[in-house]
C-alpha cells in the first residue's frame, strides 16, 4: 500500500495536496491525531506535546519536559503508523526523515516563496495587515527549521532530504497531486518484501528505543539500537542489537523485550540476564559502562 511522507510550509498549499492524494488513493492523512497518544504515553499535558512538535517550547517547558523522551515517542508513533496502517499519508512530525531508509516511501516537500505564502495567509485569515501575516509565516518557518535541525539534524529546505519537491508558485495543487500519484504507482516506489522488511527493521528499533526510555530502570541510559526483522535465532523472530552506556549495577542488567500490546509495540520486562562483555572499555563517568547486547524478540 502507498506510504507518503510530506513536509510543507505554511501557506504552501501542502494541506490541499495531501487532501487530493487522500481522495485519489483512499488513504487517511495523519497529522494532529498522534498528539493525544503521545501525551498519554509521556504522561504530560497535550499542550506540552504541541509546543514541542511545533518548536514553541517556553523556558519552563524546556526545563520540565523530557524532550528526548518526546522525540523518541514521536518517532515511535510515526513508524508504528507507517508499519501497521496498510497505507497512509504522514504530514509533518519528521516523517520524511524517519522513513528515508524505506524504499517504497515517497518523501515529498511542498513549498512556495515567502511572498506568495504571505498573500495566501492574508486571504485565509481575512486580513489586510500584511505585517501580521509576514510575522506569522516567519515565526512558523523558524520554528519548523529549528525542530528539524534539533531532532533530525537536517535542513528542512534541503531538497536532497526528499524524493521530490514542488513550488506552488508555479504548480497547481492538481499538478502536484498528479505527479506524486505517478511516483506512488511507479516501479521505483513499489512495495516489496524487501522494502517491508526494511520498514520493519526501522520500526522495531524505534519500538525498542521507546521501551528503554519509558522503563524506569533504563530511562537514563544512552543506547543505540539496530534490528533485523525475522532474522533472529528462531525463524520469524526479530534480532535486536544494542550498544551504548548502561548502569554498572548488575541488577539493572536483567531485562526482556517482547511484544506486549495488540498494536505490536515493545514493552520492557526483567527476565533475561545479560552477562558483562569480556573486553569492554573503561566505565564512563557517572556510574555508567559501555556494553553490547543481542536479544531475539520472540
Amino acid at each position: 500500500m502507498p506510504l507518503i511522507a510530506m513536509n510543507r510550509e505554511m501557506g504552501s498549499l501542502g494541506k490541499d495536496v495531501a487532501k487530493g492524494l487522500s481522495e485519489a488513493l483512499g488513504l487517511r492523512v495523519q497529522h494532529h491525531e498522534i498528539i493525544d497518544h503521545i501525551a498519554n504515553r509521556a504522561r504530560i499535558r497535550k499542550s506540552h506535546v504541541i509546543s514541542f512538535l511545533e518548536g514553541t517550547q517556553g523556558f519552563f517547558e524546556r526545563l520540565t519536559v523530557d524532550s528526548l523522551k518526546l522525540r523518541i515517542l514521536t518517532a515511535d508513533e510515526i513508524l508504528s503508523l507507517a508499519e501497521t496502517s496498510g497505507g497512509i499519508i504522514l504530514r509533518g512530525w519528521g516523517a520524511t526523515s524517519l522513513l528515508k531508509d524505506v524504499p517504497h516511501a515517497v518523501r515529498v516537500c511542498v513549498s512556495a516563496s515567502r511572498r506568495e505564502r504571505v498573500k495566501r495567509m492574508m486571504v485565509r485569515l481575512d486580513t489586510t495587515e500584511k505585517e501580521d501575516a509576514e510575522r506569522l509565516v516567519r515565526e512558523n518557518d523558524e520554528a519548523a527549521q529549528a525542530v528539524m535541525r534539533r531532532h533530525f539534524h537536517i535542513d528542512v529546505r534541503d531538497i536532497n532530504e526528499y524524493d521530490v519537491g514542488f513550488n506552488t508558485d508555479r504548480m497547481s495543487v492538481a499538478q502536484c497531486t498528479d505527479d506524486i500519484l505517478k511516483m506512488v504507482k511507479s516501479p521505483q516506489f513499489a512495495e516489496t518484501d524487501e522494502s517491508r522488511a526494511q520498514l520493519r527493521d526501522v520500526a522495531v528499533a524505534s519500538h525498542v528505543r521507546a521501551a528503554l526510555r519509558t522503563h524506569e530502570a533504563t530511562a537514563h541510559c544512552w543506547v543505540r539500537v539496530s534490528a533485523k526483522a525475522g532474522r533472529g535465532r528462531d525463524e520469524g523472530a526479530d534480532a535486536i542489537g544494542a550498544t551504548g552506556y548502561l548502569p554498572e549495577d548488575d541488577t539493572l542488567f536483567r531485562w526482556r523485550l517482547a511484544r506486549g500490546r495488540d498494536d505490536g509495540a515493545i514493552v520492557l520486562g526483567d527476565e533475561l540476564d545479560r552477562p558483562r562483555p569480556p573486553h569492554e572499555p573503561p566505565p564512563a563517568p557517572g556510574g555508567m559502562r559501555h556494553t553490547d547486547v543481542g536479544v531475539t524478540l520472540r
